[in-house]
């Protein structure tokens, strides 16, 4: 997955996608001047074929659309919490745990990364997907199991061609 933001990040964004590329299977790439059709291209280059646009708000990360091949895939609206330290993910163990059962089937596409196996229970190089306050959370677990940043809050998502979901 290549992940890049809006035309002029602030600094937390460009933090929140650094950090996103640390804990999964992804590039960050500055966009600077280039269009969507470039940063596609760039994509294409580097031989990915999602591509993550990171939307912000007021200097916040509020929204994340993501694209296969092109296409709109899916976007999601969120906060982030950058108060967990930043530890390192095995990226070519990862797994996910998904707990929210309107993400159990998408969560596994949207991060091209399979979910665990039933009994399997490891927190290492996990990808938590849980209910905290009536909002699906997505956090992440290190090699070591211990929790690190970013944590990231679900406010709602939409599906290419569906309606809104939100919790």
């Amino acid at each position: 997955m290549l992940i890049t933001t809006s035309r002029k990040p602030s600094q937390r964004t460009r933090t929140f996608c650094r950090g996103l590329e640390r804990a999964l299977k992804a590039r960050c790439v500055n966009r600077g001047k280039m269009s969507l059709r470039d940063v596609f291209l760039k994509a294409n280059e580097m031989e990915e074929d999602r591509v993550a646009v990171v939307s912000e708000r007021d200097g916040n990360p509020n929204g994340m659309k993501l694209y296969q091949d092109g296409e709109l895939f899916i976007s999601l609206q969120l906060t982030v919490d950058f108060s967990l330290p930043k530890g390192r993910m095995k990226k070519d163990n990862l797994h996910i745990r998904c707990e929210v059962d309107e993400l159990k089937d998408i969560s596994p596409e949207i991060f091209e990364i399979p979910l665990e196996e039933p009994g399997e229970n490891s927190d290492e190089n996990l990808i938590l997907i849980r209910t905290s306050k009536s909002r699906p959370l997505i956090e992440f677990f290190d090699g070591k199991g211990l929790a690190t940043g970013p944590r990231i809050y679900l406010q709602g998502w939409k599906m290419a061609g569906d309606g809104d979901k939100s919790s």
